[in-house]
């Protein structure tokens, strides 16, 4: 059975292996191409682009910021890394669409003679056999130790991390997040600390490969680099209050936004807001019963 993260990440990115389109299109595929939208793909090489270390390195050191050669000397592809920010550019101070808008377009579309687009750009997306839920799972469990780590103020262990997000684990049903450590759990904390820690280096990995233009591949990759989570939670803060201030802004003006974002920026009606009033106020009372 696939392992899947269950909890609420930070990012819920979805991937589709989407090999060479030849005859057929469907109706998404041509109205993407026909106004040059991203598919969900894109979007999801641009988050992991966001908690790689070395990406960010190579953004720091592009913007004059003090980097130390000591290091940058012992990471293997470096100069891959380098280059990948070249193109993609400033990720962290501007929403995905807008990014998308400006500069992503170009990377992953060519504009035809008709105005419409191909999936012949300059960057390639590899096909092959990392899913849709591994890489929604692997940006979960960075993200989620990131927020978690911020919230306790301290280090949460691997084992924790899978209990929090409910993991789909045997050992997950063994264990809670404050359980004390004990013979019979023991064996449960170290096999679940083992699997969550497989599963962020398989994220740190997809991470370092995409800076190095590579996505998605978890190829092995010495970049000597980790996973600063205190940095990587103001980072994906920051991305989430550009994006959602972007999205309503570009909602109300009649803007292309991505379809499942739809639910939270149409207004509410009427009925929905009353149905939620008087959930609330079920639950005030029921809480007032018990006291």
């Amino acid at each position: 059975m696939q392992e899947v993260c269950k909890g609420t990440g930070a990012f819920h990115a979805i991937f589709f292996s989407r090999a060479q389109m030849k005859n057929y299109q469907s109706f998404g595929d041509r109205y993407r191409l026909e106004h040059g939208h991203p598919y969900d793909e894109h979007e999801t090489f641009h988050e992991f682009l966001l908690i790689s270390p070395s990406y960010r390195l190579a953004h720091l050191a592009a913007n004059g910021q003090a980097t130390d050669q000591s290091v940058i000397a012992g990471i293997e592809g470096w100069d891959s890394a380098v280059k990948t920010h070249e193109l993609f550019g400033d990720i962290y101070s501007i929403p995905f669409l807008e990014w998308w808008d400006a500069i992503g377009r170009g990377l992953f579309y060519t504009l035809q003679a008709d105005g419409t687009y191909t999936h012949q750009g300059p960057v390639k997306l590899l096909n092959n056999k990392i899913n849709e839920a591994t890489l929604r799972e692997a940006l979960c469990l960075v993200n989620d130790k990131a927020r978690l780590q911020r919230r306790e103020g301290k280090r949460i262990e691997n084992w924790r991390l899978g209990v929090e997000v409910r993991l789909n684990s045997k050992w997950v049903e063994l264990l809670q997040g404050d359980v004390k450590k004990t013979v019979s759990n023991d064996e449960a904390r170290r096999a679940l600390g083992a699997l969550v820690s497989r599963k962020l280096n398989q994220a740190l990995l997809i991470a370092e490969n995409a800076a190095r233009g590579k996505f998605p591949c978890d190829e092995p990759l010495n970049s000597r680099l980790e996973f600063d989570y205190t940095n990587q939670f103001e980072i994906t803060d920051q991305a989430l209050s550009l994006e959602q201030r972007s999205l309503r802004k570009r909602y109300a003006s009649g803007m292309y936004v991505q379809k499942r974002h739809l639910a939270y920026l149409k207004p509410e009606s009427k009925a929905k807001k009353q149905a939620r009033l008087d959930r609330w106020a079920a639950k005030g009372k029921s809480d007032q019963k018990s006291d």
